[in-house]
């Protein structure tokens, strides 16, 4: 593991509350809070297999071993704790309370709780299609191609609201300031939506709607209250776009992009844009000045297909496809990927094996007193 110290600032935003030393220490009487350090333990890789392919998803886990300076890849973690497979198209996943890896697993209908410290599976909620999740307080909230948006009680794991039906496939889900961002997407005629729907996280009561670009699929929260939202256009003609929808609900564009990533340490948002056929550009926005520059990779990169930056350290991951062994200027969908580690910069620390379509990086964090 890595251990970074964190800002009082950074921590003041989290959710662990300073402690005061005990009246015993030497301080003069004087209550100390102590420090709080936040420890990398690693990065979890969620592949989605392939569907066309009958190739079930997966779950890698990147090892951060501080003492030994070593990071090391273990394959298929979950498949080996629980004795069973992921399942198929698992489309998206997130740390919950430190110890909680929970995982939308699209084609089997559920929704995955995984301990942390052995991997094993707790028992699932059903939920018909679950496409993305975003948490806040005791609870996680998952959007499905029901059309509808679900509320899990992390507490019982078991679903404590649903919304009524807002529109077509739902996707992409940020929480901010109370209120949820759902990104409307597509309908099941494969037209595409324009909306993000914003809901009351308490009663997932419809409160606002927002005009975006077409087919909104991820949404962000950020700093200061922004929620960035990535809309991926029609695939051919309308061009992916990555817009900032501000506390007061104005929508502004920050530019091209198929796949976005915060970085909550430095408040720069990456933006990958990467349209098929078409060699990638790299960028990352800085929230600060509202400027974005072009931003080089130590490597190259074959198909960039996830992205996603450690909260503490602003190391950042890529997750590629690899070349097809049968025609090597296409990408292969049934092979394995490739995870890419970067410092800040963009120098590269290292690369490892994962599965067939990483398409979710998901960093493994936990905080101490010291």
């Amino acid at each position: 593991m890595k251990k970074y110290l964190l800002s009082l600032a950074v921590l003041l935003a989290g959710t662990m509350a300073f402690t005061s030393c005990d009246d015993d220490d030497d301080n003069g009487g004087v209550l100390i809070a102590p420090v709080q350090t936040v420890d990398v333990d690693g990065v979890y890789v969620i592949n989605e297999g392939s569907y066309y392919s009958q190739i079930n998803g997966s779950l890698d886990f990147l090892n951060f071993d501080k003492e030994a300076n070593a990071f090391t890849m273990s394959r298929n973690i979950f498949d080996a704790a629980n004795g069973r497979s992921l399942g198929g198209t698992p489309n998206n996943g997130l740390m919950y309370a430190d110890s909680v890896l929970c995982i939308a697993v699209t084609d089997e209908n559920r929704v995955e709780f995984v301990n942390v410290n052995n991997n094993v599976a707790y028992d699932a909620v059903s939920i018909t299609s679950p496409r993305e999740i975003a948490t806040e307080g005791d609870y996680i909230y998952v959007t499905a191609y029901t059309g509808k948006v679900y509320k899990i009680d992390m507490r019982t794991r078991s679903i404590a609201g649903e919304s009524t039906q807002i529109n077509g496939n739902l996707e992409g889900i940020a929480v901010a300031e109370g209120s949820l961002y759902v990104c409307t997407a597509w309908n099941p005629d494969n037209s595409y939506n324009k909306e993000v729907v914003v809901l009351d996280a308490q009663g997932l009561v419809p409160t606002d709607t927002i005009t975006v670009a077409e087919n909104p699929v991820q949404a962000i929260a950020a700093n200061g209250g922004n929620v960035y939202i990535l809309s991926q256009g029609n695939y051919y003609d309308v061009a992916a776009t990555v817009q900032c929808i501000d506390r007061n609900g104005n929508v502004s564009v920050i530019g091209n992009a198929t796949m976005m990533a915060y970085d909550e340490l430095h408040s720069k948002l990456y933006l990958v844009n990467a349209p098929y056929g078409e060699a990638p550009q790299y960028k990352v926005y800085n929230e600060e000045d509202k400027t974005t520059a072009d931003f080089a990779f130590g490597t190259t990169i074959f198909s960039p297909y996830a992205i996603s930056v450690m909260p503490c350290s602003g190391e950042v991951f890529v997750s590629s496809l690899s070349p097809n062994p049968d025609a090597p200027e296409y990408a292969s969908y049934t092979t394995d990927g490739i995870l890419y580690r970067f410092d800040a910069d963009g120098s590269l620390l290292g690369s490892y094996t994962c599965g067939v379509c990483p398409g979710t990086i998901v960093c493994r964090t936990h905080t101490e007193s010291k």
